[in-house]
């Protein structure tokens, strides 16, 4: 589906999940989409859709419109690879003084605090998205034994590198702030301080890693 939510910009939303297949395919737009419409840029990527913005000295949506449907169509009928590179690598501390909601996550789940902590730092997980703060990536996707739905009533504040579950997803907070996720575990904040650094840590289509360290390292790692 293509819809024009601006003068000179589209979207299209592609009819595949919002998962690991819809980045790769919506990646795969992305290329195709380039090299038939030159005179635009690409915008935002993100799950199953992509947004394009043109200039209005050469916007012509019907021109627009046949070029990204066709473009679409080549995408749907296969995969697209993609190149993910070296996965972004944290370090997590899941300690239930620092997750907030990871004993009931286990108590919910029927497994021990150390096996959610396993399920959750075995995945090699894809950036599915960006957005939601400066830095915020939503990855996926979770073990189906550990997802849970966000909060009901969202905390008022939420630490900076908390790690978070929402049904199949994972994230880490960037900055201190509101926020609905299940709390699982916490990055040392001092990887977020540099606010360039975090926003160009994560892209789309690329792969995170956690990688499990203990209350001492953290402390550690926190100065």
């Amino acid at each position: 589906m293509i819809t024009f939510p601006g003068p000179v910009s589209a979207l299209v939303t592609l009819p595949v999940p919002a998962d690991r297949e819809g980045i790769a395919r919506v990646l795969g737009l992305e290329r195709v989409a380039r090299d038939a419409l030159p005179d635009v840029r690409v915008k935002i990527p993100a799950f199953n859709r992509l947004l394009i913005e043109g200039s209005p000295h050469s916007w012509d949506p019907v021109d627009v419109e046949a070029r990204l449907s066709a473009a679409a169509k080549e995408c749907l009928l296969e995969v697209p690879d993609i190149e993910p590179g070296d996965p972004v690598s944290l370090p997590v501390c899941y300690d239930p003084e620092l997750a907030p909601d990871l004993e009931d996550l286990s108590a919910s789940a029927e497994l021990g605090v150390a096996e959610v902590a396993r399920l959750h730092s075995r995945t090699t997980y894809v950036v599915l998205a960006t957005g939601f703060a400066p830095g915020f990536a939503y990855l996926g996707d979770v073990d189906p034994r550990i997802a849970m739905p966000r909060l009901r009533t969202p905390r008022r504040r939420v630490e900076t590198g908390s790690v978070g579950i929402a049904d199949r997803r994972t994230g880490v907070y960037p900055a201190a702030g509101p926020g609905g996720w299940r709390l699982v575990g916490r990055v040392p904040p001092a990887l977020f301080e540099d606010p360039v650094e975090r926003i160009a840590r994560f892209r789309p289509g690329g792969t995170v890693e956690f990688r499990m360290i203990d209350r001492r390292a953290y402390e550690a790692e926190c100065g």
